[in-house]
This record gives structure tokens, sequence and C-alpha cells, in this order.
């Protein structure tokens, strides 16, 4: 991985063929040894070793094993996307994920990353409002871009509104071609956490022009002060800042240590996997197998067969209050979900905390439009925000889209204020279901959070994936269930009152696919 890095960014000439043909034989004997070596120390471990127990609580060999058959799998389609035989430009979308966006984050500024024979030939950074400048003739927005942001256009720098990248990254192809005439090879989204991830690596860098260190704690802060303050559309100020902490990151990269490059490759895979980087090349088959691996940032609508019923459920926040308040926010989510023979009922709590200061004024306030997606099938779909004990019934807006229900309302969280947001919606079965399976679709650009999911049911399960506990669940009025009676591995031998209840909690930094069996 270190001797690619090195080459991408050099120099000299390189056949990216003989190059990545010999990383592949590599890999393979890495990933083989690496099993071996696994397989050795589980074995040993077995026995009560000390040494064994100590090595599997150092090194998580399922991680790097991962990591080593993702590279592989791209590794033999990456000459043609490092332009081998044809140059390839790409378009690159800074996404600033403190103003979140379907995608990731508000599209301030935007790059051309060409690559010619495997080396990165040029990397040219502009400003989203100087291509915005040159729009001509009305382009119709998304009502809600309309309403909340109050746009009468659409512009290239809303052009994410999909959550569904593909989509979006077309999108925005489309404007680049209408603005500045320029068309590319494929769509890449990078927001601000890869950036501060690298940082952590590499250490602080010094961008000489603005006599100014960056580092990961730094990060938001100096991009915040440098993009926004004094700012005015047609100013060069944002794309020169850019410009230099891209040039700098690409010196410092040319420039670690072997063991450093494979940390950086690494930090790329994990942010690919968190949706913090996606991926929209023309290159077909290597844009198959973003899709395969989930990078392409496309949104997934379940399908399975026979007596089986899929759910997708995913929030989309897009932060139309114009400001960087997501710095402030957190959130967490509670999804439960009942099953009965003819239905199954689901509700989705998200609470949203605003931890800005009142004197930052509308600055610190976060108005958001967020949205849930769901089956196209659903019905009796509500929604309802709530502070403390004061509860505002909701008329949320439902459209239908690429096979799934979106539905949209408008949310405003004051600084210092913590807010619910609760939507509620079912789906009727037509036939008698013994396995479901539930995804739990990730939002681009957000930093992992707290989710809990309980799933209950009046037939126990045979099983689930991952593995849920089970409580004993009692909804007798003022009663408590009894959460002491745990089963980790289902069935369980006594039935409980009032039927069974599975809980699941995790932090939310990739997408999560459940499944149940009766």
């Amino acid at each position: 991985g270190g001797e690619l890095i090195s080459n991408i960014l050099g120099d000299s000439s390189y056949s990216t063929l003989t190059l990545l043909s010999g990383m592949d034989g590599k890999l393979q004997h890495i990933y083989e040894t690496l099993s071996n070596i696994e397989e050795v120390t589980v074995r040993t471990n077995n026995s009560n070793s000390f040494t064994a127990r100590y090595v599997l609580s150092k090194i998580n060999f399922e991680t790097y094993k991962e990591l080593i058959s993702q590279t592989i799998i791209i590794v033999d389609k990456l000459p043609n996307v490092l332009g081998r035989e044809d140059s390839k430009t790409y378009f690159v979308l800074f996404e600033n994920n403190m103003e979140l966006r379907p995608t990731g984050g508000f599209i301030g500024s935007y790059g051309l990353l060409t690559f010619d024979k495997g080396r990165l030939s040029d990397f040219a950074i502009s400003d989203v409002y100087s291509a915005d400048g040159q729009l001509n003739g009305h382009v119709e927005p998304p009502l809600p871009i309309k309403q909340y942001l109050g746009e009468a256009n659409w512009w290239l720098r809303d052009s994410n509104w999909d959550p569904d990248f593909p989509t979006s990254a077309k999108r925005a192809e489309w404007f680049l071609d209408k603005e500045m005439d320029k068309q590319v090879d494929g769509v890449i989204s990078v927001d601000l956490t890869p950036i501060k991830s690298f940082l952590k690596i590499s250490g602080p860098i010094f961008l000489s022009d603005y006599n100014m260190s960056i580092n990961a704690d730094n990060l938001y802060e100096k991009v915040q002060s440098e993009v926004q303050d004094d700012f005015f559309a047609g100013t060069h100020k944002k794309a020169s800042f850019l410009t230099a902490l891209s040039r700098s990151i690409l010196d410092k990269t040319g420039g670690l240590s072997s063991t450093q490059k494979t940390s950086v490759l690494k930090l790329v895979y994990d942010n690919l996997d968190q949706r913090h980087i996606q991926v929209f090349l023309h290159d077909s088959e290597f844009q198959n197998t973003m899709e395969v691996l989930g990078w392409d940032g496309s949104v997934f609508t379940p399908a399975c067969s026979g007596n089986c019923y899929s759910d997708l459920v995913g929030i989309v926040e897009a932060n139309v209050g114009v400001n960087k308040s997501n710095y402030f926010v957190t959130r967490e989510a509670n999804l439960d979900i009942e099953i009965d023979e003819a239905r199954i009922d689901k509700t989705m709590t998200l609470t949203l905390k605003n931890s800005a200061s009142a004197n930052l004024g509308l600055s610190g306030r976060y108005k958001s439009y967020v949205r849930l997606l769901i089956p196209e099938n659903s019905i009796a779909i509500r929604a309802e925000s709530s502070i403390g004990q004061n509860t505002v019934v909701l008329n949320p807006e439902i459209t239908n889209s690429k096979g799934r229900k979106e539905v949209g309302t408008i949310v405003e969280v004051l600084a210092g204020e913590t807010k619910q947001l609760v939507f509620y919606w079912s789906a009727e079965l037509s036939k008698q279901v013994d396995q479901y399976d539930v995804y739990i679709r990730k939002q681009a650009g957000v930093d992992g959070y707290p989710v809990n999911v309980s799933v209950s049911s009046p037939i126990r399960l045979l099983g689930s994936s991952p593995t849920f506990t089970l409580t004993n669940k009692n909804r007798k009025a003022n009663d408590k269930p009894d959460l002491t009676y745990q089963c980790s591995n289902p069935p369980c031998d006594a039935p409980l009152p009032e039927g069974y209840e599975y809980w699941y909690n995790t932090t939310l930094v990739r997408d999560l696919f459940a499944r149940f069996s009766y």
C-alpha cells in the first residue's frame, strides 16, 4: 500500500499493471499467513495460554483480514481508474459535515482530480459559488429547498439533496457540465472526518502562507474560520485555503513512513465503510465493486423471498439553517419494532441535543429538514416532536422515491435544547413470516451515535444476528419490566408473560443489518 501511494504521488513513471499484480500476490500470501497465525493462536488460547490471550486481546485478526480482502478485490481494477491508458478526471465534492446535508454536508468547494498513467497529474480546487455564478437559466429545486432554504433556483451547492449518492453524483455532474462545461469520469465525496483522521496519523500540518498550524483538534475551528469569515460570493479565499491544505496533506503523505502509509490506507477503508467518503465512477466494473462493498453511498432497498419480510429504516438530516451548527449537535435513536401475526408496528425516536451557547444566536440554532426512509408499503404514518412534556403533532410530507417512502418534516433545536422527533408507521403482513430482516442505514457525514433496537413478538425467536438479548416483557399497567431475566442464545425454555422482547444496543458507525428467525 505504501509503495502504491508513493508512486501515485511521485514524479517517476511506473507500470501500474506490474506493481498491482505484484501487490495482489503479496496480499494473498499475507492473508494466508495471517489466517494461519490466527488459527494457531486461537487453538493455543483454548489451552489457557497467557500469551495467546494477550495476542488476541491486542490484535483483531478479522479486521486485518477484511482489510486485505477488500484490497485484493479492488487492486486488479485500479490501473484503469488511475489512467493507465487514458487520463481520468474525477469531480471531488468537499462536503462540510458541520452543515449536514443528505450525502454528507454542504458543498462549499469542489476539486478536479486527474490521474495519468498511474500518477496524480493535477488537482485544482474551486469555490462552488464561482461555478454557480456561471449557471444560465432556471433549474427548479426540490420543494423543501425552495420552502425551507428559500432558494428559488437549484444550484451545484445544493445538488446533493437525494441521500442516494449515485443519484446526487449524477446531478452534480450535470451542474458541472452546465456551469463550467466540464465532463468528468466520476464523482467522489469527502467530508471533514477523513481529514481529521489523517491528521491523527501524520501529526500537525503547517501552512506557511497562513502562518497556521492545523491538527486533529483544531481542524474544524480553523476551516470554519478561514472559509466563512469575511466570505462573499466570488472571493477566492476559501479555494486558496483549501488548495494550500490539500497540497500540504499530499506533501505530508509522501513523507510518511511505510507503517503510517498503511494506516492511511486503513483510514480510507474505514471512512468508505462509515460513509465519510463515497465513490461513483463511470468505470462500470469498478463501480460494481464499490456497490458490493457498500462504498457507493446508494440507498439499498432490501428484499427477501419466501416467508420473509425485509425492512428499511434510515434517518436523513439536512441542515437548512445556513450555518455550521452541526458542530454542536449530537443524536441518539431508539427503534421499537412490534411484530404480530398480521402486522408490524414501528416507532423511531430521534433525540437531537444542541450544546451550542445561547450567545451564538442564529448561528447556534439547528434547523433541519429530517426525513425517515421506510418501505414503500408502509401505512399509518404519523409524527410528533417534543421537548420535555410538551408534545406537538406534526403533519409530515410523504413522498414515494425509488421503491421507498420518504417522510419529511422540519425541526428546530435551539441552542441548549434537547428535542425528540418521533415517527410511527406500520406494515401489513399478507402471510405468516418466519424471518424478519431489518436494514438500518447510517447517513453520510454523521459520526457514530447510539442506536437502541427493541423487537417484540408473541412468538419467541429461534435466533438472531447479531445476537439480541431477551428480556422478560411485562405490559401490565404500573408494572416495570423485569430486566433480570436474560437469554443470549434463544430459544429459552420457559415462556414469558406478555410475549418476548429482544434488545440490541450499538453505536451506529456503519449500516446495521439484523435478521430474526422464528
